[in-house]
């Protein structure tokens, strides 16, 4: 195993009992008695954010709740600059609520952010946010079924050495995408994988048709064209579509997607099937999954938000249940102006106590380590005065 850095991104919810598991799974495979057999462990995240989910009947583990979390961790950085948010009254709000503890002048703002939110100039909805799956299948299948035209069912191709179906979608649960994406033309959506430096996991677009590559390639050349009635690229384009009908053009359909740009631009994108593997650190493909990588965006659930950044959101406080999922939630959005929160309640505002006394903890600690490096710096500036004569 090869392996120099491992990196784990939303460590909230990582179970105590699972990192225990990694860290021995890593000696095993390494044969090194060091901690995680020696590999470097970069571990980023939020405890007041989203916890781990725990088994049924027993209390939530955190990372820092396992056996090996202080023989694995030997530096801690707290990083406290805000890049989501610019307003700094926003900023503080949210790190209010993020710590559960809410001002009444906080409290008031947040109420006033009862009031409907206006329609974007890119026709891109507010994205609704829900505490359960339940809840945002049928926000979206409602939505769904309110556009007209033909749905578009794309089926995921799985794969990987693993036979039994069962093993190998619990593998598959974390690369986002279901084994079956229905959509229609006017279906908000978004991408759920990186394709460059604009369009990345967490973009949010509207279909707004359904086409072959050669159709897109056809359209990508004369779009303007087309847009403007030209009758020789109309003619070309209406070619592809009677032989897509009549069955003559066998090539795969696929959804074209109008992202809404930071920028306030926009781009199509013809958005063909990606993969995603579970592999082994010998490189074996345990299971992997081709699908379009696309979801309904209507609606999306809190645990499924969490680390996306969204422009426009709406939440109804009085259906969130766990702790953390308030500022989880409300957190996702960039300003004040593009949030609405519907039954605001502050007693929907928690933290999870074990998650405050482990951060009053690093600041302990990261207070010690300050003054003992100005001690530090004191003596050394006193050895190196005296050194050269001087005074202190």
């Amino acid at each position: 195993m090869r392996t120099k850095v491992l990196i784990m991104d939303e460590v909230s919810m990582v179970d105590g009992d699972l990192f225990d598991k990694l860290e021995q799974i890593a000696r095993t495979i390494r044969n090194n008695g060091r901690p995680f057999g020696g590999i470097q462990l970069v571990i980023t995240g939020d405890f007041f954010q989203l916890p781990p989910v725990p088994e049924t009947g027993k209390p939530a583990k955190f990372a820092f709740d396992a056996g090996t979390w202080t023989t694995s961790i030997e530096h801690t950085i707290g990083l406290h600059h805000v890049f989501r948010q610019k307003d700094p009254v926003f900023a503080n709000m949210l790190n209010e609520m993020r710590e559960g503890r809410l001002t009444q002048e906080s409290i008031t703002r947040f109420k006033q952010l009862e009031r409907p939110l206006p329609q974007a100039d890119e026709n891109i909805e507010a994205t609704e946010l829900f505490p359960t799956r339940q809840e945002v299948d049928r926000a979206n299948n409602v939505r769904m079924a309110q556009l007209h035209g033909t749905t578009f069912t794309f089926d995921a191709r799985d794969g990987g050495t693993i036979t039994n179906k069962e093993q190998r979608d619990r593998l598959l649960q974390s690369c986002m995408v279901p084994e079956q994406v229905h959509l229609k033309k006017g279906a908000q959506v978004m991408l759920v994988k990186n394709m460059d430096d604009q369009l990345v996991n967490g973009s949010l677009g509207k279909v707004i048709g359904f086409m072959t590559e050669p159709m897109f390639t056809i359209y990508k050349e004369h779009e303007e064209d087309l847009l403007n009635g030209d009758g020789a690229s109309e003619a070309a384009m209406k070619t592809e579509q009677m032989k897509m009908g009549l069955g003559l053009n066998t090539a795969q359909v696929y959804p074209l997607v109008r992202f809404a740009n930071a920028d306030g631009t926009t781009r199509d994108l013809l958005t063909k099937r990606e993969e995603w593997k579970v592999e082994l650190p010998n490189g074996e493909v345990q299971a992997s999954r081709s699908q379009i990588p696309l979801i309904l965006a209507w609606a999306l659930s809190i645990h499924k938000a969490q680390g996306q950044t969204l422009e426009r959101v709406r939440v109804d406080l009085g259906k969130v249940f766990e702790k953390g999922q308030a500022y989880v939630a409300l957190s996702r959005a960039t300003s004040m102006a593009g949030l609405q929160i519907l039954r605001f309640d502050a007693r929907k505002v928690i933290a999870h106590e074990k998650v405050r006394l482990f951060y009053a903890g690093l600041e302990r600690a990261e207070a010690v380590e300050g003054r003992e490096k100005v001690a530090r710096k004191g003596i050394l500036g006193k050895v190196q005065a005296q050194g050269q004569g001087g005074k202190v």
